[in-house]
């Protein structure tokens, strides 16, 4: 399949090695594995998007993932509900729908990168999960991607980001973390400086509820739109 979008200078500088790898996707997408990477809070984050779904949505996830995440998600919309899944790298999204495509036929598997406009469904998405996302991404890219995202939602609909967040000041492995993160994560800090809101350009419209976890260390972020203001007097 050729490829239709080009792979950023970023995703080629820092994570081509994992995500442009076949025997390195297959060794992380073990769960032992994302639950060392996580610091024992894969299957606690997994769960805390999948209390935000119900049978039969439509959902959009921007990022093929490791783990069972997928798999969880197309069960509990089921077969009548329809899960998107975009990936800019083909790599992620052939081995995805090697594994999934005769077990998930709800599952559809999109080549495009979530900085770009996505063509939503005709009301658009109940749910829209960019789950451990942002904190790979450059800030402009953070900035695409949340509105983007939130572009792509009926107007009942939620977008549900999991990624870092700021860790308390005692929190034992927050230096260990900070100092993984400038080795190889050179985005993830800014989460630690700035609210996913912050990179909202129109964040007054929407209201935005989070749960931390793990000494703060993750979060869970959940959008809604507002509903508009009822006039008192005319």
């Amino acid at each position: 399949m050729l490829e239709q979008y080009k792979l950023p200078k970023y995703w080629k500088q820092f994570y081509s090695w994992l995500y442009g790898s076949k025997a390195w996707s297959t060794f992380f997408n073990k769960s032992w594995v994302q639950t060392v990477v996580t610091l024992g809070n894969n299957k606690r984050l997994s769960q805390a998007v999948l209390r935000e779904i119900r049978p039969f949505d439509q959902v959009l996830q921007i990022g093929v993932t490791f783990g069972n995440l997928m798999e969880e998600t197309a069960d509990k919309i089921g077969r009548y509900g329809q899960y998107d899944i975009m990936d800019v790298s083909m790599t992620q999204l052939n081995m995805a729908k090697q594994k999934y495509q005769y077990i998930f036929p709800q599952m559809n598997f999109i080549h495009q990168n979530g900085a770009d406009t996505i063509q939503k469904p005709l009301y658009g998405y109940d749910v829209v999960v960019c789950y451990l996302l942002l904190h790979e991404v450059p800030p402009q890219t953070k900035v695409k991607i949340i509105n983007n995202a939130l572009h792509a939602i009926k107007e009942n609909g939620k977008v549900v980001f999991v990624d870092y967040h700021r860790p308390d000041y005692y929190h034992p492995l927050r230096y260990m973390v900070k100092m993984f993160n400038r080795l190889w994560q050179p985005f993830a800090e800014k989460l630690w400086d700035l609210d996913i809101a912050d990179y909202c350009k129109t964040r007054i419209q929407y209201n935005w509820r989070t749960n931390l976890f793990f000494g703060k260390m993750y979060q869970k972020t959940v959008v809604t739109k507002r509903a508009p203001d009822i006039l008192e007097e005319f």
